[in-house]
This record gives structure tokens, sequence and C-alpha cells, in this order.
């Protein structure tokens, strides 16, 4: 009962902490000490946090995202608190003001959310702030206790002096004391964030001295924490973090300075406080503009707000995996390994406005026909299916035109016989030169990935038969063409006989790319249904008998972790360690991926997503790239610190994977190779996995900066529910796989 409180309690200095986009205890604890530097204020701000607490508890409110509803009654209390000394009608004013202004941030945050994916920021604390304050100075037995007095505290440089007593005014403690342990607050959880802070102040404090004249007197220290959280806002926490994020948000500022100019007349003239009001205006209006743009560009809006190094490395593993943001993914439209008979910047058709397309086409042993050629029967690939590469809807079709004879063309319907998708963002597919009288659909049918949709022919400017891709923004036949590109394929490289897995490929002329078709029994043992436990004994000892060099954190050894699927609210599936560390994953077309790692260290965790964080499904891959976070890796202090300093946003290793069938042991063996080279620090590892057709993933090592870490899976199972039993299976009580009947020969 006691733990359940105090961690409900705890909730108060994370939403603290929320006010300026952080969620984390600590620092939380560090801003409540802030607003303490003034007891007064401090004491208010806890009475409002508390108020708001307990008002979303006793109305079961659902949580929302960051303690808004907490933070916005905290700010409530600090601003009463800031004006007027404590007194028992301010308590009660304190209270029902975050009651109140718990009441209308679940309104206003459903409600901005359901518009246009907005958040509500301080709203609800601007509209109580408003009606509370008037109310007080009715009661005229209130003692004035600060006010917008121009506080004169010294710690350093004048002008850092102003920085510090801005940022404290957030929390309505405008003293540089307290804006340095913001910063330093700030600075401990997100060195972007804190530098935004400082050079949003900056710019915002040069435009503020470029546009007025004798201003009053503190209104840069009660107001400059505008500059500061809208540069923080719009460039780190709600963008991914860009140099034309920054741009926008510094315009931001500027526009925020002229809105704190705009409001002090009809505010300040009334005793009131500009407060967050420039901040939150200037900040939705911006956001809301970046959604209504039509196409992908920068900056780009964060799938969800977040840390600006979260936001930094979701998008560059999601750029490293999905390819460029402005191109659009799809499958092969067919069965098999086709060869690229054109590409894109081809030297026949694929220029200018229709540059990005793909021509594809069968060859054997260096041909494309049987026999002589003469007859469209001849050729490989006429007359297969042409499969539909994404979702979508038939928007145009038609297959009257013949195909045309060996080496003809009809130079007057280039497209020939073809097939239009309209995709779901959008843009659309064409597929081209389909055989007369060969569809499988009608127009306003919707096509799924997969779908038979006509045959490959010959018709339109098509001398030999082969199937045209290409992307268009217009429905028009002739419309310029716009980047694209395949997701897991499979690419031959003939000079090895090796297939090379890709999630993004633009495959060159000559090459042969065909669907990554999954294994089942490769797929079945690395499915990971929710429940599915794997309990691994964890040890690391010295490389090679050598001395370990590592300065990083040892791990003791014998260690037993278990590992668990979870499924999120939102239907996000999440493998967890003991720890509370996860990381979210996705079976999809053929790829088990891992992705968006969250919390603290946890080196099982870390050696799964280094060794298997990217893994295909299909038994032909032999071998691929990706570009896990350098963070997995288990640095020392010194190389942390060289990382934090050359790369603070973060950044990937550059890593090749190749798995390869053990016929004598009966398993895959999968290894990588992992190398990190910023400035004069290059640092290499190599990691292996094993994967048993009936345990799965039995054992992992990473070797790096000689140390090695070694998992031996001690047991999988699943967690039992109502109607479905439980289950656990040992590697000593699991069958021999490798020769068992039922499964067959491994191709």
């Amino acid at each position: 009962m006691l733990e359940h409180g105090l961690k409900r309690l705890a909730e108060i200095p994370r939403a603290y902490a929320a006010i300026l986009f952080v969620d984390h205890l600590w620092v939380g604890l560090v801003f409540i000490a802030a607003t303490l530097i003034y007891p007064n204020i401090g004491l208010a701000g806890l009475i409002g946090a508390l108020a708001g607490l307990l008002t979303a508890r006793l109305f079961h409110f659902p949580e929302v995202s960051g303690g808004l509803q907490i933070y916005n009654s905290a700010l409530v209390g600090l601003s009463l608190g800031a004006f007027y000394e404590l007194s028992g009608y301010l308590v009660l004013l304190i209270v029902l003001g975050a009651v109140l202004a718990v009441l209308v941030t679940v309104a206003v945050a459903d409600g901005l959310w359901r518009m246009d994916r907005l958040p509500a920021l301080s709203i609800p604390f601007i509209l109580m702030v408003l009606f509370t304050t008037p109310a007080a100075r009715r009661y005229t037995s209130l003692s004035d206790f600060m006010g917008l007095a121009d506080p004169h505290q010294a710690l350093s440089f004048p002008w850092l002096d102003g920085f510090f007593s801005a940022l404290g005014s957030t929390l309505f403690a405008p003293q540089p004391l307290a804006g340095l342990l913001i910063f330093a607050g700030l600075f401990w959880r997100s060195r972007y964030l804190a530098l935004l802070a400082l050079l949003g102040y900056a710019f915002g404090y040069a435009a503020f001295e470029l546009m007025t004249e004798n201003p009053p007197p503190g209104l840069v220290v009660w107001t400059g924490f505008n500059f500061s959280l809208t540069a923080m806002a719009i460039a780190g926490i709600y963008t991914v973090p860009s140099l034309a994020g920054l741009g926008v948000a510094l315009l931001a500022v500027a526009i925020s300075v002229l809105l704190v100019l705009a409001t002090q007349d009809f505010l300040l003239i009334d005793g009131l406080p500009i407060m967050a009001i420039p901040f939150v205006v200037t900040t939705l209006a911006i956001l809301s503009a970046l959604q209504k743009r039509v196409g992908l560009a920068r900056p780009w809006l964060a799938p969800e707000p977040g840390l600006p190094e979260v936001n930094y490395e979701r998008a560059r593993l999601a750029q490293v995996r999905n390819g460029e943001f402005n191109s659009v993914p799809l499958l092969p439209p067919f069965y098999g390994a086709w060869e690229v008979y054109q590409g894109f910047d081809g030297a026949h058709t694929h220029r200018g406005p229709w540059r990005h397309a793909l021509d594809f086409y069968l060859r054997d042993n260096g041909q494309s026909y049987r026999n002589d050629g003469s007859r469209l029967e001849d050729y490989l690939c006429f007359g297969l299916p042409v499969n539909s590469p994404a979702h979508g809807q038939v928007v145009r079709a038609f297959a009257s035109l013949p195909d045309n004879p060996p080496g003809e063309v009809d130079v007057k319907n280039n497209w020939g016989n073809f097939i239009l998708i309209r995709l779901d963002n959008g843009l659309h597919v064409l597929l081209a030169h389909l055989r007369q009288d060969s569809l499988k659909v009608a127009e306003g049918d919707r096509v799924t990935p997969g779908m038979t949709l006509a045959a490959c022919g010959n018709s339109g400017r098509s001398p030999q038969p082969h199937l045209h891709l290409q992307v268009q923004r217009e429905a028009t036949l002739g419309s310029p063409t716009q980047p694209f590109h395949l997701t897991s394929v499979l690419l031959l490289h003939e000079a090895q006989s090796v297939w090379e897995f890709s999630l993004v490929a633009r495959p060159k002329e000559g090459e042969q790319v065909q669907l990554a078709e999954q294994d089942e029994r490769l797929a079945r043992q690395l499915h990971l249904p929710v429940g599915r436990t794997l309990r691994y004994r964890l040890s690391t000892a010295p490389a090679g008998g050598t001395e370990a060099t590592s300065t990083s954190a040892a791990v003791d050894a014998d260690t037993d972790i278990e590992l668990r699927v979870e499924l999120t609210l939102l239907g996000q599936f999440r493998l967890r360690s003991d720890s509370g560390a996860s990381a979210a994953f996705a079976e999809l077309n053929g790829v088990l991926a891992f992705y968006d790692r969250q919390g603290p260290r946890d080196r099982l965790l870390d050696l799964w997503l280094l060794a298997n964080g990217l893994t295909p499904l299909a038994d032909q891959a032999h071998r691929w790239h990706d570009a896990p976070a350098a963070s997995l890796l288990p640095l020392g202090p010194l190389q942390r610190a060289w990382l934090w300093l050359w790369r603070p946003l973060g950044c990937g290793l550059q890593t090749d994977y190749r798995r390869a069938w053990d016929e004598a042991a009966g398993i895959w063996c999968q290894q990588g190779e992992h190398h990190l080279r910023v400035g004069t620090l290059a640092l290499e590892a190599h990691t292996e996995s094993r994967f048993d057709p009936a345990l799965g993933c039995t054992q992992m090592t990473l070797t790096t900066d000689g140390r090695r870490w070694h998992a031996e899976l001690l047991d999988t199972g699943l967690s039992g529910d109502r109607g479905i039993p439980g289950w656990h299976l040992a590697p000593s009580s699991a069958p021999e796989t490798a020769t068992d009947p039922a499964r067959g020969k491994h191709p």
C-alpha cells in the first residue's frame, strides 16, 4: 500500500519535469528544489500539484501524456504563490484553480488532439490564471508576495544571469540560482534541449532589443522563458532535429517576441502576467501549419513527442531501414526473381520527368526467350502474373490493346495496357505494358499487396515483354514520376552466388531481385507472441584469455535475466527485460525488426538488439546490412564521453550480418560485424546468435574491446492466461530437431 502511494506521489516531480519537456523523477525533484528557493512559491506549487493529482484520481480520468493534468495544476499554484503570500484563502483558491485546471486539461487535450494532433501545452493553466488572479484581487486581505517585481540577484555575468532568471521564471522563480538548477536538469536529461533553451533565449533577447525601446523593468526576465520554450518545442520535441527545424524554431522565437510586445499592454496594465501565451500561440500555430503541408519536407514532424535524442534516433533508424522520407516503399509486383531491364535514369525512356521508374523482365543463361524468340510465347516473362505492390484502389485500368510482335512498338500508346492504383497517401502506382485482356480487377476495386492484377505483356512502347513500374502524383498518364524503392527483397550477387537481403532497394540495370518470402520454420522459431518468455544466463569474461581493456561496468557472472513479450495499450509489441528496459518490434513483410529502445542500460537486451535487431525470415537471406545505435555497445565512460561530445544526438554502427545453416548442428548461425568510427575513436564488435528450430535463439555472444559477453538460454515459455495454458521448455528437454523427420531436410 505504501509503495503504491509513493508511486502515485512520484507523478508530481515527473510532472514538474514535463513542464520543460523532460519526464524524469530526479530532474523533477531538482525543478521542485528550484521553486523552493522561494518557499512561498514552491509550497503553493506543490499544493496545486497535489490537488491536481487527487482530482485526476478521484474522477478516474485517463492519464494524459507527460503529466499534463498535474503540471497545469502545479503552474496554477506557482503563479498564485508568486503573487500572494500563502494563507487559508489563497490555499482554497489554489485548490479550486487546480481542480478546474484538471477538468479543462481533460477537455482541451482531447479536443486539440482529435482536431489536428496538437498538444494542449499550458493552455489550461493560462485560462485558470486569467480567472483566479482577478478573483484573488477582490479579496483585499491577501498580501502581495512578489508580483511582477524586477529581481536583482546576481550569480555570474549580467547577460547569463538574465538567461538563468528567465529560465527560472518558467516555474515562477525568477532567480539565477533557480534557473541554473533548471538548466542543469535540462542538461542532465538532454544536452540538445539545453542548447536550444540557450539559443532560443539569445535570439529572442536580440530580437527583443531590436523591436522595442524602454521596455518595462523585468519584462525580459518574466517573459524570456517563452523564447526558450518555443525553440525547445519546435526544434527538439515535436520535430526531428535538423537545421531546417532550428531555422523554423528561431522564426517562431521572433514571432513570440512580437506577441510579448503585443500582449504586454492589455495584460500588464491590469497586473496580469503574460505567462506562456506567446509560447503556446506560436507553437500551436507552427505545428498546425506544418501538419497542413503537401508532401514530406524538412522539418519532419516527429511521429510522437519526445526528447530530441529519441526523435533523432527513431528518424535515423527509420531512414536507414525505410529509405528516404519522400520515397514510396513498394513490394516487388511479381513472383520469383526478375531482372532489371532498365533502372532509374535509364538510357532508353527513364529520363527527365519520368526518371523514377523500373522495367523488369526474365533472363536465363543471358537470354530473355526460348527457341528463336520470334513468338511472344517464347519470352520467359510473357503471361506471368503481375501483383499489386501496395494497398490501394484501382482508379484506372485498360487492357484492350493488342500485344506487339517481338521487336515492334506502339508509339501512339506509350504505356499500352495498364493499371493505375491510388495509394492511401494520395500518390499513384502505374503498372504498364500488360497483356491484352488479362485484367483480374476493375476500376474501383480495392487491392492488397500480392494480389494478382493482370499478366505481363508487350503492349505500348515495348519491343519485348516486360513490366514497367513507376509512382506518380497525378492520375493522368504521362505524369512526372516520384521516387520509390522496393522493400523486403533479395538481391542476387551472381559472382558469389549469394542472396543479399535489403529492406530498401533500388536495383540497378542487370540486377536480379525477388520478394524475400519468409521460411515458415525460421519464422516459427523467431515468432514472439504476447506472453512469450525467454530466460537467459548472462556471463562475461576477457576475450581469448587476455586481460579486458574495456572500462565499462562489468556484468556479474552468471546473471539470470528474463525477456518477455508485452502488448501495449496502443497495440505495440515490446520485448521487455527485468530491468524495465524494452524495445518495440514488428514482424512484417518477412522480417523481424526491433526499434524504439527505451529504459535503462541492460546488457542482455542490448546484446539481443545488436545480434538480432534486424533479422530477415527468408531462409535465402545470406547477408544484409543495418545501422543499430552505437549506444547498444558496452562502452566505457571515456568512450561515452567522446560520443557525447562529437555525436550529441547519437549515431549508428555500420553493421554487416551473415547467416548460414549448420547442417551438423541443425541450427542457423547468424553473425554480425559492427564498426564504429567517430573522430579518433574506432571500435569493432562481433556478435553471434544460434537459432534452434525448436527453441529459437539459444545462444548469443558479443565480443568487443577485449571482452566477451555470452547469453545461454535456460528456458522459454508462454505465460498462462484465462483460456490459454502456460508452458515452459528448457534446452535439455527439447527434441532432437536436427534429425526430426517431421521437419524434413533443410534446403
